[in-house]
């Protein structure tokens, strides 16, 4: 036997054989293994896919009050082409540097499966593990915002050019929840919908942050529960006008059935209630106020007061500081809740100035501005708003106005 083996070892022939064997066996190998890991790589694509997805689902649902492991898992399933297993779905997060946050949601998934090649060098299949955390965010901030849950909330037409150093913000569902139409030019910084947002390519500079399909902007005032003052419960005066050739100064109260100005007029720091009626400024008046809130309201829904400023006048009105007014603090134009069926109208010129926020829920304003027209703090919350015209806003507000909550929210995945 030891000369056999001894012959066996010094006999060369056949040798490419055996070399050609052995090398098959690592080229089949080398094969088999690449095979096994790109199926681990796609199935980690997958389920980070899958995460990513069940994390915004389940962050949609922390917004809305809803079961967020349920949404989560939910959502998962519809992406389950792995075995996906998840291990937690955390809110708030557990982990990371999102850990604690009440905005965010955590999502941790696995997968395993036996591969055909690795199964016979490996007695249990790898686990794949990918994470996800996914998180409201606060970006930009909107000086213009639509309350309306559908239909067209902000609109942009004609030949309007409007310049704003701001977003704009509709919480409409529709799909022209802010419409821009034929020549008309928005220059924001953001435009955010519930819904969508129909423009064409020459109504918006390609820098615009557009942000349609997305989360309800909050209602920066909601919280103040504003209501219109009972006293004084008389009226001050009834159809009240200044004729064009009156130089008055005004003071607070309750204006009955109208409020038109014509000429020169001083308003007095105060609350200057408009019950029933509209509260009108023509073209010729000059009109100026410091520490001002204009309240419009009526008897009921069908005759609140109106806003109606005609093209051309000159107005500079400043609203409440909180050491002027706490209640009213920077409202230069609140109208009452109940008139939702009303249309404001404010036409701005070069002689415009108005710093405050305009506020009417319930209702419609038109703006339209005129060549010059320009406002370093004008905040306009309504219903829905129509902008036309030349308006320039610069959303320059003094820090008083710092409390307010006029940023948009955007779901994202954050780690």
């Amino acid at each position: 036997m030891r000369q056999f083996l001894a012959a066996l070892a010094r006999d060369t022939s056949a040798n490419i054989l055996a070399i050609g064997g052995f090398g098959a066996m690592a080229v089949v190998g080398g094969g088999g293994l690449a095979v096994d890991t790109v199926s681990w790589y796609l199935w980690k694509r997958q389920l980070q896919q899958a995460v990513d997805s069940g994390a915004l689902a389940g962050s949609y649902a922390l917004s809305e009050g809803r079961d967020v492991t349920a949404a989560a898992g939910d959502d998962i399933d519809k992406n389950d082409n792995t075995n996906i297993i998840v291990q937690a779905v955390n809110a708030p997060p557990a982990s990371g540097a999102w850990s604690g946050s009440s905005t965010a949601v955590e999502v941790i998934a696995t997968t395993q499966r036996s591969l055909p090649f690795s199964s016979v060098f490996l007695a249990t299949p790898p686990t794949i593990t990918s994470r996800a955390v996914a998180a409201f965010v606060s970006e930009g901030e909107h000086c213009i915002i639509s309350l309306a849950d559908s239909g067209i909330g902000v609109n942009v037409s004609g030949t309007g050019d409007v310049l704003l150093g701001c977003g704009v913000g509709a919480n409409s569902q529709s799909a022209n929840a802010i419409k821009l139409e034929g020549s008309s030019w928005l220059a924001a910084s953001l435009l955010s919908a519930v819904g969508g947002i129909e423009y064409g390519s020459n109504n918006l500079p390609g820098t615009t942050d557009l942000n349609p399909y997305g989360l309800a902007l909050e209602d920066p005032l909601a919280s103040r529960n504003l209501t219109p003052p009972a006293s004084p419960a008389a009226c001050t005066a009834n159809a009240f006008e200044v004729s064009p050739n009156q130089t008055v100064t005004l003071s607070p109260g309750r204006y009955c059935n109208g409020f038109a100005l014509k000429g020169t007029v001083t308003l007095s720091p105060g609350v200057y209630i408009v019950d029933q009626g509209e509260f009108y400024i023509s073209s010729q008046a000059a009109v100026t106020g410091e520490g001002v809130t204009i309240i419009l309201t009526g008897t009921n829904a069908n005759n609140v007061a109106t806003a109606n400023f005609a093209g051309g006048a000159d107005i500079s009105m400043r609203a409440p500081t909180a050491a002027e007014d706490a209640v009213w603090e920077n409202i230069l134009i609140y109208q009452d809740h109940r008139g939702s069926s009303t249309r404001s109208e404010l036409a701005g010129g070069s002689d415009f100035d108005m710093e405050g926020i305009v506020y009417m829920p319930g209702s419609t304003i038109r703006f339209a501005g005129n060549s010059g027209q320009h406002s370093e703090c004008l905040l306009m919350v309504a219903h829905r708003v129509l902008l036309t015209g030349t308006v320039s806003l610069d959303n320059q507000c003094p820090s008083g106005f710092d409390d307010l909550d006029l940023s948009g929210r955007r779901m994202r995945i954050v780690e």
